[in-house]
């Protein structure tokens, strides 16, 4: 953890701590950070000429989708992850609205098809990738917070924009030992794999907690119909929450409501569902609905047609298209998740680009 935190800035080599800020730079113009905590300083590795090669390599591997899985390619594909994260990050812009959606990917473990639990954060309103998190964790950590799955199937949600599956999923999240226990199906690593799979909870929570140190000034956060993601983004933050500078807000749609862009959204109902009796409205337009809910109480100030997640689901089916998608499946957790983070930074460049065209 020391050698990652000090080589992306993330966070403080010398006491963990996630809150750095910049401090200056260094005689040879290197940015220096500073600890707010423990107030050291320590400056972040610099991607050396033939460091930048290699990460260049493995980017362009991935974009036909090739990886090789030995040890000194993982070595590199570190490197180029963590270059990438850095550069997700890297950007001066104003982060106004996220959208936050879950997906289940394969990966090889103990058994084929294990299933790893990815967090995805997009800028709503440019559709840029800010963060992709999994429970996968490098790191050993107690028994209490390692995941646990079970049997569980991840069901395939056909028409979720009905009264009736909101009900559904609220119950579902009735009928959990704890709110925090999200049993999502096996998630097993091979016989002495470095690392471990963690809660998902303990994923989620610390996907907000790092989104917060980076885009503090966060206006609306749209949520995929998750329980755990409400209560992680409430944690982090609290104060603009209570506050009312920052608003919630949960979303189910349909995927082919992205496809009709020409049409106007029209109220066609309301009902209050669930334990917390959340107000569900439904719009629509054409064949096409989404439900949302504004979590946070206070009066509504965005037009219905903005909450949404279709940046998230942009991204995901951009994934599933790629090459790499056809042997995603056969990686191991950790490769996984680094190649998720390098995947994340290719589609913003070709995002980019796209926008720039335009």
């Amino acid at each position: 953890m020391k050698e990652k935190l000090g080589a992306t800035g993330l966070g403080c080599p010398h006491c963990f701590n996630p809150d750095v800020i910049r401090y200056g730079k260094t005689n040879a113009g290197n940015a220096r950070m500073q600890c707010r905590a423990c107030r050291k300083t320590f400056t972040p590795h610099q991607v050396t000429p033939r460091q930048s090669e290699n990460i260049q390599q493995v980017l362009s591997q991935l974009s036909v989708g090739d990886h090789q899985s030995e040890t000194p390619a993982y070595r590199t594909l570190t490197q180029a992850m963590g270059w990438c994260e850095g550069a997700l990050h890297d950007t001066f812009s104003v982060v106004r609205q996220i959208a936050t959606q879950i997906f289940i990917l394969p990966f090889q473990g103990k058994m084929a098809q294990q299933k790893l639990y990815t967090i995805v954060s997009t800028d709503a309103d440019s559709g840029r990738v800010l963060q992709v998190s999994t429970n996968y964790s490098p790191w050993k950590t107690s028994e209490a917070l390692c995941y646990r799955g079970g049997e569980s199937m991840v069901q395939e949600r056909v028409n979720p924009c009905t009264v009736e599956h909101i009900r559904q999923q609220e119950g579902q999240f009735m009928q959990r030992s704890q709110f925090d226990e999200i049993d999502y199906g096996r998630a097993q690593l091979k016989e002495n794999s470095q690392g471990c799979i963690v809660r998902p909870v303990v994923a989620i929570h610390g996907h907000f907690q790092r989104l917060k140190r980076r885009y503090p000034r966060v206006s609306d956060h749209y949520l995929m119909h998750e329980c755990m993601l409400r209560g992680a983004a409430i944690t982090a933050w609290a104060p603009e929450v209570r506050s009312g500078a920052t608003h919630l807000w949960f979303v189910v749609e349909d995927t082919s409501e992205i496809a009709m862009p020409e049409m106007e959204f029209r109220h066609t109902g309301t009902w209050r569902i669930g334990w917390w009796t959340n107000q569900w409205q439904r719009w629509s337009r054409g064949d096409a609905h989404k439900m949302i809910a504004l979590l946070t109480g206070q009066k509504q100030v965005v037009h219905p047609a903005a909450v949404s997640l279709r940046t998230c689901q942009q991204f995901y089916d951009w994934l599933m298209a790629h090459p790499w998608h056809q042997h995603s499946g056969k990686f191991s957790a950790r490769t996984l998740s680094a190649q998720l983070v390098c995947l994340a930074y290719s589609y913003n460049q070709q995002h980019q680009a796209v926008a720039t065209e335009k």
